[in-house]
């Protein structure tokens, strides 16, 4: 089983598409709560954008949940914002990273705080803080990917959105 955790409007066939209130999903689901599938019962999960929206602590259950569906060796690829790169942009002063998106925010602190706040965003994280989340949450094999790749065939070219230097990585 393949489920693609928060799927908004990427629809993706061939998996499972879950999400609270997506236009179209295979299943409408809370996703801070236990999903409705038994242990080590998934091969693949894939969520893009989805963990900075819930809290520092329902991330850490969200990741344990993915753990306890994937079966031994099942992977779970995360793509997420980039603490670091958003305040490498504010530093340099960079407005326009994301005008590609429709988003120049009207000057630095505005896109410090935007890009923390805004969206919905409840905890954005980087690099060390995800990799510690997901050991903290039971993977003990976690590597950086770029965006579109794997050596995991299934999971090339799934990321939907502009790449804006995303923490993209894949546990098991």
């Amino acid at each position: 089983m393949k489920l693609h955790l928060g799927c908004g409007t990427n629809y993706m066939p061939g998996w499972v598409n879950i999400d609270f209130d997506a236009p179209k999903a295979d299943l409408k689901a809370d996703l801070r709560q236990a999903l409705p599938y038994g242990t080590a019962s998934g091969r693949l999960i894939f969520n893009e954008h989805f963990i900075e929206h819930i809290t520092r602590e329902e991330g850490l259950a969200f990741l344990k949940e993915c753990r306890r569906v994937l079966k031994p060796g099942g992977i779970l690829r995360v793509s997420t914002p980039d603490l670091r790169w958003i305040v490498a942009q504010y530093v340099s002063g960079n407005l326009d990273e994301w005008a590609d998106v429709d988003w120049i925010p009207s000057s630095a602190c505005r896109l410090l705080n935007e890009g923390l706040h805004s969206w919905g965003h409840q905890f954005v994280y980087d690099l060390p803080e995800l990799v510690g989340a997901l050991n903290a949450a039971g993977f003990v094999n976690v590597r950086v990917e770029k965006h579109q790749q794997s050596s995991v065939p299934e999971l090339v070219g799934l990321e939907c959105r502009p790449w804006h230097r995303e923490l993209i990585v894949e546990a098991s």
